[in-house]
């Protein structure tokens, strides 16, 4: 949309290019920047992108089950029927992983189960992810209709494996580098408060998502402001020294916290977490990396078809860089560009040499690829003329776009699991429960959802759900030591014949299975099982109690 200024013969100029600080009127600006078009338009499409969460009951996010799990433990921490004291202790001292749970546990409370929190969650993350991405293009001052850009991307790999808190994260980074970008600018000491609480809670989300990027990201922007024309370097470095302190201070309480956490971690003490001194550190070649990058953002569906909004999604971004004629920015607007593109830049770097794993932790590259993709925009220039409309209308059809092939799959999915509500139904409440799954591959997701299927069980009644998140050590809630499940390989749940019936079976009530195998044809030593259900792939055995005479 064109405005022209108070003189007919001045030149017409967008009305949200950044850079351009004479505008026809504040308030027109202000009405038109809130009812135009692609403000509704941007609406949705981040409503659109949550849409597809509340198509099915059962979603294809791998970890989901452990966290709606983790969030019904909590929820009924003190339900005698769920047992929870007995069985776990809170670990909350030494985990960052926190928020999120105690959030969904909040919201449980009023909403009756875990997994409708989760959802209400999983929600309101998605409609984040574009409202945090405009708060940052406003305080650069830049184009912040380009926020239609983070709609699409909320559907990535790290949603697919289920890494909650970390895309939960995301949306708070967004809102901490704009509120950095004040703060740089005019140190406030609102500003200041709302950055050590974004600060704190980025803690408790994702410990990597603060200390790799978001501090390196807000110590970028302590160089401003930028120096006034004829301003002496001497003068300019003093005014800044004596202002360090107020743009600084907020940065204490999640120092505090990092440290804390530091000199307990597994970079001070490996044998705490179960590694040696010889931990396993697997890198990725660039171009691995590149090859990667696009399953990493929107090609998370089987078959080809998730492609073509990723590359509608570049081709759009693409038009706005273009090489064309653009208003002359002034130095503040030039600096704030340069800016934003040193983080795109560091996150981008991060994803290339960032380690693929370490020990059992993994995909910790491919998280940065996202954070980069949702800061492209705000390093693209404004959407004006015909060139800039096609951009924002091509943005908006790939939001749609992943937003529909979304829906599809979620409902695709439902028949991939048909079965195993009526299966799980047969087991008893707050019992103990293995999972072995010799069916793994879906014809929906690109990552295998089935492995910790289980944990339903312990999100609906209770007990004792293997494989856990329980077992790891930054989980929130562990096992008690009295109780705890007889000690695996940590990876044993992606081999179905770990399980061992003379061990595992004396501890266990019941074992879910995946697949038309029988894992006890062979009659294995050890307790005897019966098959106490069976649906589709589904099956649940339960073990053969001895008679009282036997005892």
């Amino acid at each position: 949309m064109m405005v022209e200024s108070a003189p007919d013969t001045q030149r017409r100029v967008p009305l949200q290019a950044p850079g351009l600080e004479r505008y026809s009127s504040r308030r027109l600006r202000y009405f038109v920047g809130r009812f135009s078009l692609w403000t509704w338009l941007t609406l949705v499409c981040a409503v659109a992108s949550a849409a597809p969460l509340w198509l099915g009951r059962y979603l294809p996010f791998a970890d989901l089950p452990q966290h709606v799990a983790m969030i019904a433990t909590l929820r009924h921490w003190w339900d005698p029927a769920w047992n929870a004291q007995q069985t776990f202790t809170l670990n909350f001292g030494h985990t960052q992983y926190l928020l999120y749970y105690l959030a969904g546990a909040a919201l449980s409370f009023f909403l009756g189960t875990a997994e409708r929190a989760n959802v209400i969650l999983l929600s309101g993350i998605a409609i984040a992810f574009p409202y945090s991405l405009r708060s940052l293009l406003r305080a650069a001052r830049r184009d912040e209709r380009l926020a239609i850009f983070g709609c699409p991307l909320f559907w990535s790999m790290p949603l697919l494996i289920g890494l909650f808190n970390f895309v939960a994260a995301i949306p708070f980074v967004l809102w901490g580098l704009a509120l950095a970008i004040r703060q740089a600018e005019q140190p406030t000491l609102r500003c200041g408060i709302l950055l050590a609480l974004v600060s704190v809670l980025l803690f408790y989300l994702h410990l990597s998502a603060l200390f790799f990027f978001f501090a390196a990201s807000v110590l970028c922007f302590l160089l401003w402001p930028t120096p006034e024309a004829g301003q002496r370097l001497i003068r300019l470095l003093t005014s800044r020294a004596k202002a360090l302190w107020r743009k600084l201070a907020w940065m204490i309480p999640a120092s505090a916290l990092c440290a804390s956490w530091f000199f307990t971690s597994p970079v001070v003490r490996p044998s705490s977490v179960g590694w040696g001194e010889q931990v396993a550190v697997e890198f990725q070649s660039p171009r691995v990396a590149l090859d990667q990058l696009p399953q990493v953002l929107l090609q998370i569906w089987r078959g080809n078809g998730s492609r073509w909004p990723l590359l509608l999604w570049l081709f759009a971004w693409s038009l706005l860089v273009w090489p064309r004629r653009s208003p002359v920015e002034d130095s503040k607007s030039r600096f704030r560009r340069r800016a934003l593109a040193t983080l795109t830049c560091l996150a981008l770097a991060l994803y290339f040499a960032m380690p693929y794993a370490i020990g059992w932790l993994w995909w910790l590259n491919a998280r940065y690829a996202l954070l980069a993709a949702l800061l492209l925009p705000a390093v693209a220039p404004a959407a004006y003329g015909i060139r800039g409309a096609l951009s924002l209308a091509m943005a908006a059809v790939a939001a749609l776009w992943v937003a529909g092939g979304a829906a599809m799959h979620v409902r695709a999915f439902q028949r991939e699991v048909d079965g195993f509500e009526q299966v799980l139904q047969r087991a008893r409440p707050a019992q103990r429960l293995f999972t072995i799954v010799y069916e793994e591959d879906s014809r929906v997701a690109r990552f295998i959802p089935f492995h910790h299927f289980g944990s339903y069980y312990r999100a609906r009644s209770g007990g004792i759900a293997e494989w856990s998140f329980a077992q790891l050590p930054q989980s929130p809630i562990r096992y008690r030591p009295e109780v705890a499940p007889p000690a695996r390989l940590p990876s044993w749940e992606w081999d179905p014949n770990s399980f061992r019936n003379e061990i595992d079976g004396a501890y266990f009530d019941y074992v879910l299975v995946r697949g038309n195998v029988d894992p006890f044809s062979t009659k294995p030593h050890g307790p005897v099982w019966h098959v106490a259900a069976r649906e589709g792939l589904w099956a649940l055995y339960e073990k053969e109690r001895s008679p009282p005479s036997a005892r």
